[in-house]
């Protein structure tokens, strides 16, 4: 029995995750075709997180807020950082690509402009959850059944007690003239005519059901029947404790405060970077490649970047694929190197079957060359530019044995970089 309930729990989980992610959709048709950030519109993924839960069947207790926030944060952050850049691939004609995915983070504009977007949503998600609990809390302790469970109830009566059995404690507060704070009654006396009216045992639970709703209410000590709450749904559910809102709207802050500060310290390291990256003359300058003592030896003109430099510049996934970067201040020559083992393919390809396959064409002409001592099989290409000048990229590829090392010099065709005088 136990396991069963364990079960109806991970089920329960499952059901909460799919309904808000349902409860996420027109967030996101909102956001990617019309433009706009209804943040308001997280109070739909809770909802959804909620409905999806109870459609398993699973038990409704005191885990259940736990739930609902827990799901309703992943749908907001997997919503956020994966299904609407990913809608936006989809819209600009890219198809589904995890490196495409990956590759719009590399952008820091982007990233920012995410970031701001899903702080704000954690902020309205966590005061529409805050509320939520608030209540969820109350209808749990007052034992409503399951199936009687909504996120607003509608009115105060439940299976057990009627709006006629709630208008008579009404009643029998108006005749002892406790119907606002400032004229109250002791329990003591106020019970007498409840037990009176409805018996010891249902007497005792619909006064207590009606505490807990917030109809009936406590001041020093003392109780009084309040109409308002009575007539209210906002005014019995929802946030009327000040105290709590503040709280959960301060929690909220401080969660998006760090997120802005861990992302501007992050920022502020990498603008370091950029400060002193290229004007800094002391730095080694050669790179070896470790065969055949292959090594470059750049100009004054160009740098060799360090990794955390080429992520600032050109995001982690240049940073993992390639061993060596380099470029000049004015970003109009790069030197990109990079290995690639032969066993990563299933045939065994010759350096000039390598080039014409990693540049997807067998037609290129590629050349034969010695450089200080060295043969490389070379391909050259020119390019126009975004900017409209015009580009010459150098593919070189020396077969190392059991891999390839790849080097490519892309430059202004009007400064072309003179590899002889780099390869050494």
């Amino acid at each position: 029995m136990e396991e069963e309930v364990k079960n109806r729990y991970v089920l329960g989980v499952i059901g909460a995750l799919v309904g808000a992610l349902v409860g996420a959709v027109p967030w996101i048709l909102m956001y990617i075709f019309a433009n706009m950030m209804y943040a308001i519109l997280a109070i739909l993924i809770v909802l959804g997180s909620f409905y999806g839960y109870k459609l398993t069947k699973a038990k409704i207790d005191k885990k259940l807020p736990v739930i609902l926030s827990i799901t309703s944060f992943i749908s907001i952050t997997v919503t956020m950082f994966v299904i609407i850049p990913m809608a936006y691939l989809v819209q600009e004609g890219h198809g589904f690509s995890f490196e495409l995915l990956t590759s719009l983070y590399q952008y820091d504009e982007f990233t920012k402009a995410i970031m701001t977007d899903y702080v704000i949503s954690l902020l309205f998600c966590f005061i529409v959850i805050g509320g939520i609990i608030i209540n969820l809390n109350k209808q749990i302790r007052e034992g409503v059944d399951s199936k009687d469970i909504k996120l607003i109830s509608q009115n105060a009566s439940n299976s057990v007690f009627s709006n006629e059995d709630i208008d008579n404690v009404r009643s029998i507060f108006e005749k002892n003239d406790a119907m606002d704070k400032h004229h109250t009654i002791t329990k003591d006396l106020i019970m007498e005519d409840i037990v009176r009216q409805f018996g010891a045992e249902k007497g005792k639970q619909i006064f207590n059901y009606l505490k807990v709703q917030k109809i009936i209410r406590k001041k020093s000590g003392k109780y009084y029947f309040s109409e308002k709450a009575q007539n209210s749904t906002f005014y019995r559910y929802g946030l009327t404790s000040i105290k709590t809102f503040f709280i959960i709207l301060i929690i909220a802050i401080v969660v998006a405060c760090i997120i802005i500060f861990v992302g501007e310290n992050s920022n502020d390291s990498l603008d370091s970077l950029q400060s002193n990256t290229l004007t800094d003359t002391t730095r080694v300058n050669t790179y070896e490649a470790g065969v055949d003592n292959i090594k470059l030896e750049f100009p004054s003109d160009i740098v060799m970047l360090t990794k955390d430099e080429i992520i600032y510049y050109f995001g982690e996934v240049y940073a993992n694929a390639y061993d060596c970067l380099a470029m000049s201040p004015d970003f109009s020559k790069m030197v990109m190197v990079f290995t690639d083992n032969k066993s990563n393919y299933e045939e065994e390809y010759t350096p000039e079957e390598y080039l014409k396959m990693s540049l997807q064409d067998e037609n290129v002409e590629v050349e034969k060359q010695e450089v200080s001592g060295h043969t490389f099989y070379v391909h050259m290409k020119t390019y126009e530019g975004e900017n409209g000048s015009t580009y010459v990229e150098q593919d070189y590829i020396y077969d190392a044995g059991d891999s390839f090392i790849c080097l490519v010099f892309d430059s202004l065709e009007s400064d072309k970089i003179n590899v002889g005088e780099i390869i050494k």
